[in-house]
């Protein structure tokens, strides 16, 4: 129980660091996703509109994050043994289909401005994409140095550096469109942000798939994990090894473990527990022992 307690107050911690930055980027891009509606409005540029609809997704995508970080911190309950830790990783699912569906919108009115070039408003469409990338700097640069917290707020940071290569792309364009004139960039671009969202939604869509498959964690080698429980005395073999993620950051691992002296089991189970904290970051270890 005090260690299921820490583990808790662990993520309590990270949870509150998380929340504050991700109230920053809600902040920041509901205040871009307006800006740009209206300047695409304005200046005609659908480059712009599109990194608006992509916003419109990342407000909501940034919700959900900051409303499934707060509601993981509750405590456990006799339904839910482990708590709401994978609030976290249904909702960076949720995000990664989200980013999929912008994608596929972006990208069907991007041809459809093919064969209709509209007339762009280059110096509107150049100064709302700056508002947008100065924002998206402000917001990355917050978020970054949580990222490693959580899956999700991993997913939420990936959100805003999308975002930021789509302001890159819309300040860009209207540049080009001012130099040459030809519209056509503005399409291009739309193009250009939209693969920037599938590469990113399916990453996170990968992370969140291994976690809900309970996938051995990334960065961690079950064969390594393997040697280490091999090599405590008295252990003489095992099996039935797992190794998998409660979330983002809290590891769990089981395994039945044949040992040769059974006086020793609680000295064993105690070194196995702070050898697998220390080395592999593993929180929840349950471990079967058996005697020869």
């Amino acid at each position: 129980m005090e260690h299921n307690e820490r583990v808790r107050s662990e993520q309590r911690f990270k949870g509150r660091k998380a929340k504050k930055g991700l109230r920053f980027a809600v902040t920041v891009t509901g205040v871009i996703f307006i800006t740009e509606i209206v300047g695409g409005l304005l200046s005609g540029s659908l480059a712009l509109l599109a990194d608006a609809g992509h916003m419109a997704t990342d407000l909501f995508a940034l919700l959900i994050s900051y409303l499934a970080i707060r509601f993981s911190s509750k405590p456990c309950t006799k339904k839910r043994s482990y708590g709401y830790f994978r609030l976290e990783i249904i909702a960076a699912l949720v995000n990664g289909v989200i980013l999929c569906v912008t994608a596929l919108f972006v990208t069907v009115e991007a041809w459809k401005r093919i064969s209709m070039p509209a007339e762009i408003e280059t110096v509107q469409m150049f100064a709302f994409g700056m508002v947008g990338l100065a924002a998206n700097i402000a917001s990355a640069l917050w978020l970054r140095k949580e990222k490693e917290s959580s899956v999700n707020v991993r997913a939420a940071y990936i959100h805003i550096l999308s975002d930021l290569a789509g302001s890159v792309g819309v300040v860009g364009g209207a540049l080009l469109i001012g130099l040459t004139g030809w519209s056509l960039f503005d399409s291009f671009i739309s193009f250009f942000i939209a693969v920037l969202i599938v590469r990113s939604a399916l990453k996170i869509i990968g992370e969140a798939v291994d976690v809900l498959m309970e996938s051995v964690p990334e960065g961690l080698d079950i064969h390594d994990i393997e040697q280490t429980l091999l090599s405590f005395d008295h252990v003489r073999d095992l099996h039935d090894l797992h190794v998998w993620a409660l979330t983002s950051g809290v590891n769990a691992l089981s395994c039945h473990i044949l040992v040769d002296e059974p006086g020793q089991g609680q000295a064993l189970l105690d070194a196995i527990h702070e050898q697998l904290k220390d080395r592999y970051n593993i929180d929840h270890v349950t471990i079967q022992l058996e005697f020869e």
